[in-house]
């Protein structure tokens, strides 16, 4: 009788949690390493552009669908996606051993690297960065969907360099959280950061 009680106590706050009504979470978007600093560099200068967001919402990552009918909102704030995916850039450089400055002046384009007295300049594009969730009796599942584009230019050399990666995952939670959507987010974030700066810089 006590193990039934405590199963439907269990079965009650879980569809308690899937409906609770449509509300609004704020997603700290950021660089979280996954793996070991593996880039070595001697006090290189880093110059990072803005990172263009391509998708309509510019601060909107994510929604959850609820039981009762209602969606859940993910966003970032203050900052929009690309400031954060941005800020996130700059984050694993420092990690990696560089010093970083600010520019507003690159649009990818070798011509408007001219003057710059940095080792090089990062800039990128972000096409989709999603996630999204569905609540159904006794799981969610949480489906992510990313594609960014990171340019890299060499001033001394006039070159640039553009290495595009997409990740998508899938999770499955017997009991939903919003930390588990920025959880997911940032692992995809920084899975594509590390790798594409390993294949740009090999």
């Amino acid at each position: 009788m006590r193990r039934n009680t405590l199963r439907f106590m269990a079965l009650g706050l879980l569809l308690l949690t899937a409906c609770t009504g449509a509300r609004t979470f704020v997603v700290d978007l950021t660089y979280v390493p996954q793996s070991p600093p593996v880039l070595k560099v001697e006090k290189a200068v880093v110059a990072i552009a803005p990172f263009r967001d391509k998708r309509d919402g510019k601060k909107d990552v994510g929604v959850r669908s609820k039981l009762d009918g209602s969606v859940d909102q993910f966003i970032t704030a203050p900052d929009s996606v690309g400031e954060r995916v941005r800020k996130a850039v700059e984050r694993y450089l420092r990690a990696n051993g560089f010093h970083t400055v600010t520019t507003t002046e690159w649009d990818f384009q070798p011509e408007s690297m001219r003057g710059m007295e940095v080792d090089m300049v990062v800039g990128g594009e972000i096409r989709r960065l999603w996630v999204s969730a569905e609540s159904m009796v006794g799981r969610t599942v949480i489906q992510s969907d990313l594609e960014i584009s990171i340019y890299l230019g060499m001033p001394q050399d006039k070159k640039v360099i553009q290495q595009k990666m997409e990740m998508s995952q899938e999770v499955t939670e017997i009991v939903f959280s919003p930390g588990q959507v920025e959880n997911l987010l940032n692992e995809g974030v920084s899975e594509i950061i590390e790798s594409v700066f390993e294949e740009l810089m090999d």
